[in-house]
């Protein structure tokens, strides 16, 4: 006759209790970089009410290429300031020419008052620390409203 075996068996939760505080510290870490590492980009063109007597506000659309080169569209702007659309700013070795668009923005900043808006369109390839420089070079330059079009 086979011996039945015993049902009474004793579980080690020492290596489970373990395991789950190790991972309740993995989430509490993961919340404090997420909190941390996050940008608060508002809704820059859409956002506003849709009224037939709004006034069309002036915007700007900086394409960026991968080799670092920005082309500048712009959107309802006054007359005065139509030399300044469909510039191309070229990149220096693959990097951004920050002496080139901080002058560009200065010049555009004098020619349109009212420009408040800025829209970034990378392209796919383009590396996140060409957009994060800038949108670095905007804000430096007194644009608060800056977005990222996306792909």
């Amino acid at each position: 006759m086979a011996k039945k075996k015993e049902l009474d068996t004793e579980l080690n939760l020492i290596s489970f209790i373990s395991l789950l505080s190790v991972l309740i510290c993995a989430l509490l870490l993961t919340a404090v970089w997420v909190q941390i590492g996050s940008m608060n980009v508002k809704q820059a063109v859409g956002g506003q009410a849709a009224s037939g007597s709004s006034k069309k506000t002036p915007s700007a659309w900086a394409q960026l290429a991968p080799d670092g080169s920005v082309q500048f569209i712009l959107k309802d702007i006054p007359r005065k300031a139509k030399a300044l659309d469909n510039r191309r700013i070229k990149g220096i070795e693959g990097e951004i020419d920050m002496d080139s668009i901080e002058a560009y923005i200065e010049a555009l900043k004098s020619a349109v008052p009212g420009l408040k808006t800025i829209l970034i369109q990378p392209k796919a390839e383009t590396i996140y620390d060409k957009i994060i420089r800038l949108m670095d070079g905007f804000k430096k330059g007194g644009f608060v409203d800056l977005g990222i079009v996306p792909l």
